[in-house]
């Protein structure tokens, strides 16, 4: 009797809204068909789901074309195999998925892997996982497929198991420090169908492994990656990228944790601008920057931005509070320092952004909120996270000293991570009233319909922005409670767990939101004793809404304005006040260009900055527009009509 190899598959899945080739699990099946003792006895296979959608039809099917390979394996004396490559945006689905196979075939053996499960006790005694593969898994895996059988597991490095109930941790998996010595993902992963058509928008592509930092939040330096930096070669990188963008590939995003930080990566810089030069593609690459903004971060920043590779660039401050930054294990170069650097990437169109975690132990509200109005008078833009613990980080073994209270995730436990709500520097309800506060933030100002309003309003010497955003927010859930008959609004987690319904839900009808927007405004400044700020702020908030995303598709829209809307945006991008002049009565009209797509294209805040409208200004004799602030020149096309 022939007998058939042994099935192995290995799962992965996407997060939201990125539709990537499955490097992960590809460097597995890669590094096993080089260095596998046992080739012929096993078939690998990659299972790679777009989105939760795509694993719940899996789910509907599975037993009916994979179950009786299991089956027929197990039949012939093998043991079938199901590998997971678990983060945080798949641990639930992927728990349930590992559930039902096991209660289908319980004989598989099911591996587990990835920075989600590295507290492996939490999941081997509450999931049916056998194995957990601690740090680098190639080689771990590789030797897990050639052991004849579970006896051998504890002569194998990384690796954690329950036996007899007793939770047995083997030695410690050593790092890779030649990484050239592991083949590539791109020699089993097809990138293209039979036609030639590219079948992946993205790739995520590492070219270092490691972080040099142990911040207490992650699980990046302190984890499965480790802290020392090891990378691939120029020509490994070379041959790759090469590939990607023959491919048809539009979007390389780094895995990489640092980028910038090695000299190699100002040439990797170059190697993707040629790239770009002679292909047209990618259309852009992102990262995880250095988290010290140094000349060379800069010249790469630069380099990427004047070749439009740069979609952000975002300076990973996450908390100015001392405390905080002492009990994350972080240190943040100073105000002076990333204040000029700020101003002049806005100057120059480079989309910087400054990145600040909500819930660190150490933070308080007051604090937070402090810290929030000085960013956005320093940044163009913001990007506020919630904190969520994560398992496998400082913070998360020293919950209890730092009483730390938290929230399932959207109902999932340590599934997707627990909410920080409270710790010993805030209590529970200044911890929700935080994620409220950021709900805000997330809505209105990077979600872009009010973010030149925020901007001007945080410039000003006599105003907190916090709790015009709260109140805002409030605001808005009394007004559509209505449509909103599933959920509480008055909730304020129910209103951060489901701000992206929210987002898209008031944008259905701009002139009731900018209605109640300008109202509540407007209330707050005369409450707060700045009512000399309301004629600005109400021309302000006009070109909000002119610019603000919207339904359908694309459009083009005349707007007329009694006020320098160009000079004062101008001055507003770079950071600047408008100047009293710019407020001045005078016609000014031009057209708005938007690509719509809200509630389609555009489903949550998220995409606010990318789909917003853009301005179609005429060509000018410079002269013709008053200059008000130094290093802010309007930047003209060919078309419309001004009148100044």
């Amino acid at each position: 009797m022939n007998v058939l190899p042994c099935p192995v598959f290995l799962f992965s899945m996407d997060s939201d809204q990125f539709w990537a080739a499955p490097t992960t699990t590809g460097g597995l099946k890669a590094y096993y068909q080089t260095y596998g003792k046992r080739q012929s006895q096993h078939q690998l296979e990659l299972v790679h789901f777009r989105d939760s959608e795509a694993v719940n039809a899996w789910q509907q099917q599975w037993q009916e074309t994979v179950l009786p390979r299991m089956q027929a394996a197990l039949s012939q004396g093998l043991r079938p195999v199901v590998g997971f490559s678990m983060y945080t945006w798949n641990a639930a689905e992927f728990l349930s998925l590992i559930h039902q196979i096991k209660i289908a075939c319980p004989e598989v053996l099911c591996i587990a892997g990835g920075p989600h499960v590295q507290q492996a006790e939490d999941y081997l005694y509450d999931d049916p996982i056998d194995l957990i593969i601690l740090g680098e898994g190639e080689t771990t895996f590789q030797e897990i497929l050639d052991a004849p059988a579970s006896a051998d597991w504890a002569n194998i490095s990384g690796l954690a198991y329950l036996r007899d109930d007793e939770l047995h941790k083997t030695a410690e998996r050593q790092r890779r420090t030649y990484l050239d010595d592991l083949p590539s993902a791109l020699d089993v992963i097809d990138l293209v169908d039979a036609q030639g058509n590219c079948l992946y928008d993205s790739i995520s592509y590492e070219t270092s492994r490691g972080c040099p930092f142990k911040c207490a939040f992650c699980e990046w330096g302190t984890g499965a990656i480790g802290t020392k930096m090891y990378q691939f070669s120029m020509d490994r990188v070379r041959s790759d990228w090469r590939r990607i963008v023959d491919a048809g590939i539009k979007d390389i995003w780094l895995a990489d944790s640092n980028f910038g930080a090695l000299k190699e990566d100002l040439e990797k810089a170059q190697l993707i601008c040629e790239l770009k030069a002679e292909t047209g593609l990618p259309n852009s690459f992102a990262t995880s920057w250095s988290k010290k903004h140094s000349p060379r971060v800069q010249d790469i920043v630069l380099l990427l931005h004047r070749n439009g590779l740069l979609p952000h660039y975002q300076l990973a401050l996450q908390t100015l509070t001392p405390l905080a930054l002492e009990l994350s294990n972080r240190k943040n170069m100073g105000a002076n320092k990333y204040e000029p650097i700020a101003k002049q990437m806005a100057s120059e169109g480079v989309p910087i952004a400054a990145e600040l975690i909500w819930g660190l132990p150490g933070d308080n509200l007051p604090e937070f909120e402090r810290n929030l109005d000085q960013l956005l008078r320093t940044f163009p833009n913001l990007n506020i996270f919630a904190y969520t613990l994560l398992p496998g980080t400082e913070f998360y073994e020293r919950r209890d000293e730092y009483k730390i209270e938290t929230i399932p995730v959207a109902g999932y436990g340590k599934a997707k991570g627990e909410y920080v709500v409270a710790c010993h520097t805030f209590d529970r309800d200044q911890g929700i009233e935080g994620y409220f506060l950021i709900t805000a933030h997330i809505l209105f100002a990077h979600g872009h319909l009010l973010p030149l309003s925020i901007r001007y309003l945080a410039l000003q010497d006599n105003i907190t922005t916090a709790p015009l955003l709260r109140n805002l927010l409030r605001a808005v859930c009394a007004a559509y409670q209505s449509e909103f008959k599933d959920i509480d609004l008055n909730d304020r987690m129910v209103v951060y767990e489901n701000r992206a319904r929210l987002y898209t839900v008031i944008l259905q009808d701009p002139e009731r939101l900018y209605a109640l927007l300008r109202e509540h405004i407007f209330a707050y400044l005369e409450t707060d004793n700045c009512p000399q700020h309301i004629p600005a702020i109400r021309n302000i908030i006009d070109l909000d809404q002119a610019l603000s995303p919207r339904t359908g598709g694309p459009s083009q829209t005349d707007y007329h304005f009694n006020f320098d809307a160009l000079s004062s945006k101008s001055a507003l991008d770079c950071l600047n006040l408008p100047a009293p002049e710019d407020f001045l009565p005078q016609a000014q009209h031009f057209t708005v260009k938007s690509p719509g797509g809200v509630g389609t294209i555009l489903k949550d805040p998220d995409g606010g900055g990318w789909l917003r409208g853009e301005i179609v200004t005429p060509t000018v004799e410079l002269q013709t527009v008053r200059i008000m602030h130094p290093n802010v020149k309007p930047q003209f096309s060919e078309e419309v009509s001004l009148q100044t």
